[in-house]
């Protein structure tokens, strides 16, 4: 009998340990993920000396990762934010890109293509269900049983769905009307509060601003010191048209409009003000204004990154006042994608060509059906993957290899291929090494990838860029500030390491 009161005192005594432990471990009330699009680290660095003490700046002084690695070849942005989003692959987590070959429907299509869901307030079918790995979100949603309040914003409802997973309230822009829209896989109705703030229309506000520059000419390190013409837009006018509200994703008052409603979430949701830990997730864009697209760094880039710091530093602020410092978890991340994949460089020496996808897919058949027959070889051809018809295959009595083969021989031929490689390829490294060079998914990923030669960018029939281009940057940085954390900077980190740190 003694013994076991001994041995239940050194119990009770133990867990008094570790339970003042965790007490003394600070938990963040509200973890706020900032995540960039076409953010580019070069002129980060550029323009950091321009920037406020409380945006940028003030992210700098916490923890810093300059170099989290990529194992594979970016195919787009959608791609690396699922891979550091769920801490896995993409032959892990299944997405290879924002877009995706459907056999079934012969066509590519959205790989978060969901029919059985619908988009509320916009015409979209997206979901996570096509996500196969637990994200951030999944995750606490989990560990909190459902209590956790968990909000993305983002302009693009893929991103929006891919920082979420499968867990809580993604929120996205429908490009038609420039309101607020979720989607019935996450919610049955929209939130009363997002319904109130769409009916104020409040990006009427933004379109009826102007944007010229927000300083002096020479305070610019694109004007070279020189007296320069600065710029000045209605926006209104700048992006009237069929896609207003596309072009108006590329003007810096959309990260505005887009911070102005992550606050209104903060607000509405309560977020941060019980015990658990709330999430919210804000995805803002440096992606070259349309008008400015084709040209190398401009004015207007840079006012985009001066005006993102003062829309960031207007959301830490704020944020803290809510739940104050040291309730707060803030981290930035940056993207491989800076540099619109049709952008003019600096050096008028250097070149960006095209890779003409549609033109190539249609030679590469009249290739195939040199060898093979008359048929329809290739069903689709883009984004950097080969999709072959197999049905034909099967039907002539042909080895998909034999096929796959000559497809190789003519591809590498095409300019602006720099590397191919079969998906029997891919599943090779993967089992062997236990790395993929592609983007790689079993069933979703075409029967060939390939990748292009530096500066090059992939374009379709109509020369409209597809959004697949060549990029080796194989890292990107990330700042982690908040009031409970100590200073730590790690030069390599794994991108699929970051939902841990994060988490």
């Amino acid at each position: 009998m003694l013994n076991k009161f001994r041995r239940l005192i050194l119990c009770l005594t133990l867990c008094l340990a570790i339970f003042e432990v965790k007490a003394d471990i600070p938990v963040a009330k509200l973890k706020v993920i900032i995540t960039i699009q076409d953010f580019d680290n070069r002129c980060f660095s550029q323009f950091f000396n321009e920037f406020t003490e409380g945006g940028f700046k003030r992210l700098a002084q916490g923890n810093y990762y300059p170099d989290v690695e990529f194992p594979y070849i970016t195919t787009d942005y959608n791609a690396d934010i699922a891979t550091i989003f769920t801490g896995s692959n993409p032959c892990f987590h299944g997405v290879i890109g924002k877009m995706s070959f459907n056999p079934l429907e012969n066509k590519n299509t959205a790989t978060l293509n969901d029919n059985d869901s619908k988009g509320i307030n916009d015409d979209y079918r997206l979901s996570g269900k096509n996500i196969h790995s637990t994200t951030i979100a999944d995750r606490l949603y989990e560990d909190s049983y459902g209590i956790a309040k968990i909000v993305s914003v983002a302009t693009d409802p893929s991103i929006a769905m891919t920082m979420c997973g499968h867990s809580g309230l993604p929120i996205y822009m429908n490009n038609l009307t420039g309101e607020w829209s979720t989607s019935s896989y996450y919610t049955s109705a929209m939130p009363e509060w997002l319904s109130e703030y769409n009916a104020t229309k409040p990006i009427e506000r933004y379109l009826d601003k102007t944007w010229e520059n927000l300083y002096p000419i020479a305070f610019y390190v694109t004007s070279g010191g020189k007296p320069t013409i600065g710029f000045k837009y209605g926006v209104r006018e700048a992006c009237n048209g069929l896609k207003t509200y596309d072009n108006f994703m590329t003007v810096p008052y959309c990260n505005d409009y887009i911070c102005d409603l992550a606050l209104a979430a903060i607000e509405n949701e309560k977020m941060g003000k019980d015990l658990t830990t709330d999430l919210l997730m804000v995805n803002f864009s440096l992606s070259k204004f349309y008008l400015k697209q084709n040209s190398s760094i401009s004015l207007e880039t840079e006012d985009a990154y001066l005006r993102l710091d003062q829309t960031i530093k207007r959301l830490i602020d704020n944020a803290i006042s809510k739940v104050g410092l040291e309730n707060i978890t803030i981290a930035l991340i940056g993207s491989r994608t800076g540099g619109k994949e049709n952008a003019r460089p600096i050096n008028p020496s250097l070149s960006y060509d095209s890779f003409n996808v549609g033109k190539y897919s249609a030679l590469l058949n009249s290739y195939l059906m040199a060898f093979f027959g008359q048929k329809k070889w290739v069903l689709s051809c883009g984004y950097g993957n080969i999709y072959l018809n197999h049905d034909e295959i099967a039907k002539a009595g042909l080895h998909l290899s034999d096929v796959q083969k000559k497809a190789k021989e003519f591809f590498y031929l095409i300019p602006g291929v720099q590397n191919l490689c079969t998906a029997e390829d891919m599943e090779e490294a993967f089992y062997s090494t236990g790395t993929v060079r592609y983007a790689y998914y079993r069933g979703l990923s075409g029967d060939l990838m390939y990748s292009l030669m530096p500066r090059w960018y992939e374009v379709d029939l109509k020369d409209n860029p597809t959004g697949y281009f060549s990029s080796y940057i194989t890292s990107i940085p990330i700042y982690i500030y908040g009031g409970s954390l100590t200073q730590e900077t790690r030069q390599s980190v794994k991108a699929t390491d970051i939902s841990e740190i994060l988490y």
